[in-house]
């Protein structure tokens, strides 16, 4: 039986305007799928007024799942999964895509297994 894997990221200190922005939140999702070597299924989102949105992969191998709060300048991105990242930098590499990409001060990451 395999177990699950989940990795947390826990976004901080970043830019509201770009947690606010769909195409941005979406683009480090793809980013991340492709980082995992893992198979996008199908999508689910919700936009919040006034601002922050949710966004949920299906992936062949479980989820991943974005929330954002622009007025607090923090996102959660949680990747649950049956088999470990193809990448063995991948932690790391998605901490730098998330600071990068959404402007943040910092990324945290915590690993479940």
């Amino acid at each position: 039986m395999q177990r699950n894997l989940v990795h947390v990221f826990d976004v901080t200190g970043a830019d509201p305007a770009l947690l606010d922005d769909d195409p941005t939140v979406r683009g480090c999702l793809d980013a991340i799928v492709r980082h995992a070597g893992m198979t996008p299924l199908g999508e689910a989102s919700h936009r919040f007024e006034p601002q922050g949105t949710s966004v949920v992969l299906l992936l062949a191998e479980s989820h991943l799942a974005v929330h954002t709060w622009p007025e607090h300048g923090t996102a959660y991105v949680t990747l649950t999964t049956c088999r470990p990242p193809t990448s063995a930098t991948f932690t790391d590499d998605v901490r730098t895509l998330l600071a990068d990409a959404l402007g943040a001060a910092d990324v945290a990451v915590r690993s479940l297994v």
